[in-house]
């Protein structure tokens, strides 16, 4: 094949991928029912190659007779979309009945666990799901919380602390070592004593917590501890992009924070304007 006309062969898959994409988008709009809606929320949260996966999410959605074609749709999302989609479907499943919404968080709860340990991501999945659902109200902000960085407690350094050991088994990948990195230079950022918390993830229980806590920042402190976290990520990673792994977990913690997200995180994701 010439190069002009492996050119028009690569013009050709794009507009062809593209347009499979905006219909499948087109589909997925139209998503409104608990059967579809539940097939749908446990597709985005799974992972895209693993076959235990699969077989779970098989069997939670045998009730609903469009699941595979809804997973089908679900599928051809790249990484952009598929947070800013799940956002919209939970709270399009939070006007359902409570007997809906618990059976879907039942079901999370024995897809995720066929990854062993849980997947850090999945955890964040999880709580995203409670709030999104309806199973808890936002914390409310303490009477005296500080309004500086620069003026946090200890207390609160050590909850910040903790959220962001959570996050550096994702952010800015994967790699155990550039978590450390990133870790040690958010931390750097907040405690100028030298005297920073070892990097020691919590337990789930635990990051529920921190997050708990971390919310009660006051309304203004939130989006800078995120830019934080995310201008850490691009500096110490050494790409102009975040990895989606990294930009899903900082799009979800930022969710459970209550806290816009930055322009450089917001950036690596593409919005619906669903209803």
């Amino acid at each position: 094949m010439n190069a002009a006309a492996s050119r028009d062969s690569e013009i050709t898959t794009r507009v062809f991928d593209a347009l499979e994409l905006r219909e499948a988008l087109d589909r997925l709009s139209r998503l409104n029912g608990p059967g579809e809606l539940h097939a749908a929320i446990l597709a985005l949260i799974s992972p895209r190659e693993s076959a235990e996966s699969f077989i779970v999410w098989t069997h939670e959605t045998v009730f609903s007779p469009d699941a595979s074609l809804i997973r089908q749709d679900i599928t051809k999302l790249p990484d952009e979309l598929r947070v800013p989609v799940l956002e919209v479907f939970l709270d399009r499943m939070r006007v359902n009945p409570k007997e809906e919404r618990r059976g879907l968080l039942q079901a999370t709860r024995r897809l995720v666990a066929v990854h062993t340990p849980l997947r850090p991501l999945d955890r964040l999945h999880w709580l995203l799901m409670r709030r999104r659902l309806g199973d808890r109200p936002p914390i409310p902000l303490p009477p005296q919380a500080r309004n500086d960085l620069a003026e946090l407690s200890k207390y609160m350094i050590g909850r910040i602390a903790s959220v962001t050991a959570y996050l550096a088994r994702m952010v800015p990948g994967p790699d155990a070592q550039a978590g450390l990195s990133w870790y040690a230079h958010v931390m750097s950022q907040l405690d100028h004593s030298g005297d920073v918390p070892p990097c020691k993830a919590p337990d789930g229980d635990g990051l529920a917590h921190a997050l708990d806590e971390v919310e009660a920042l006051p309304l203004m402190l939130r989006p800078v501890l995120m830019r934080g976290w995310v201008d850490a990520a691009i500096n110490t990673s050494g790409r102009v992009r975040l990895m989606p792994l990294a930009a899903d977990a900082l799009r979800i913690v930022a969710d459970l924070l209550d806290s816009p997200l930055p322009p450089e995180l917001a950036r690596h994701f593409t919005e619906v304007d669903w209803k």
